[in-house]
């Protein structure tokens, strides 16, 4: 596998190889800043690498595909390579689930193929989960590359949009895209490789994750653990939610609202940036503020952060 390294984000991607080309790549390594140099570097080399003839100009193809589902009482989504949205909809009378394919290839001809040959199945459990997912074809046989700055050519990509009235638990995965939930209930359990998670009046344990995006909820109620590498976290919680918080994150800053009837211990803790913690009794020591509301043993918000500072305000009257 041909490989770059430096300071530059890495994609992965495919390119065909010719028939009768042999499709194998010596290990190659750069050192390397920025992604434009690096994408240039990359396109030079691959004539030495005996790979002059090899199609990486791709092109692609769009579609739509849509399922309805009876009798939904909970969803879990597998997603590849896009963004899943939930949206709450009180007139909706079945599960209506629709997904944007986007294909790719060395022709539009294949391209188009590749959408048409794509599914999206809808599939109910006994106990009323819907388990949705988008299956693309198979390739040919490729040679493998790594794509270097904010460019992946070859990959097939879906964008899922999921309308319902009512949602006891929702459970969401994607590899690289944005992931939007309403106003539904239970469990939700949401995790991302590389894009935001935003929540919207969310009622019910809250367990978001992602590598590398903000993650963001509105209006919402507790337990809420919302974790990213690379992102900043912002919770504004509903008045009534009084359960813990377990936020962090490896850089961006953490913004904080309890409700009203929120009491309880917020520990906060930056390696480089300013606590600001208001609405309790605040003690501060060496990085780190705790800040007491109310009754100190009802609950407990830790806030983690290496680089930016966390701000938490306190609605209690």
């Amino acid at each position: 596998m041909l490989q770059i390294r430096g300071a530059v984000n890495i994609q992965r991607g495919t390119v065909a190889a010719p028939k009768g080309v042999s499709a194998h790549i010596p290990q190659v390594s750069f050192s390397l800043r920025g992604p434009r140099l690096a994408r240039v570097l990359l396109l030079t080399a691959l004539p030495i690498l005996g790979l002059a003839g090899c199609a990486i100009n791709q092109v692609s193809s769009n579609g739509e595909i849509s399922r309805t589902v009876a009798d939904a009482k909970s969803v879990a989504v597998t997603g590849e390579n896009g963004s899943v949205e939930l949206v709450r909809d009180p007139a909706a009378t079945t599960m209506q689930i629709s997904a944007a394919i986007r294909c790719s290839a060395d022709t539009t001809e294949k391209a188009a193929a590749r959408v048409k040959a794509t599914k999206l199945t809808a599939e109910r459990d006994p106990d009323g989960t819907v388990r949705v997912a988008v299956e693309f074809p198979p390739r040919e046989p490729a040679v493998t590359v790594v794509y270097v700055g904010d460019h992946a050519g070859s990959h097939d990509s879906a964008s899922i949009v999921i309308r319902a009235s009512n949602l006891d638990g929702i459970q969401v995965t994607t590899s690289n895209g944005s992931v939007s939930v309403g106003a539904f209930a239970g469990p939700a359990k949401l995790e991302t490789s590389n894009g935001s998670i935003e929540l919207t009046g969310y009622a019910g344990p809250i367990d978001a994750r992602s590598s590398n995006g903000a993650i963001v909820a509105s209006g919402v109620l507790t337990p809420v653990i919302a974790d990213t590498s690379n992102g900043r976290i912002e919770i504004a919680l509903a008045p009534q939610a009084e359960g813990n918080l377990r936020l962090e994150t490896s850089n961006g800053p953490v913004i904080v609202e309890l409700g009203e009837r929120w009491q309880g211990t917020v520990t906060a803790d930056t390696s480089n940036g300013k606590i600001d913690l208001s609405g309790g009794e605040v003690v501060r020591k060496r990085g780190v503020g705790t800040m007491t509301i109310g009754d100190a043993s009802k609950a407990a918000a830790r806030i983690d952060t290496s680089n930016g500072p966390v701000t938490v305000r306190s609605a209690k009257k």
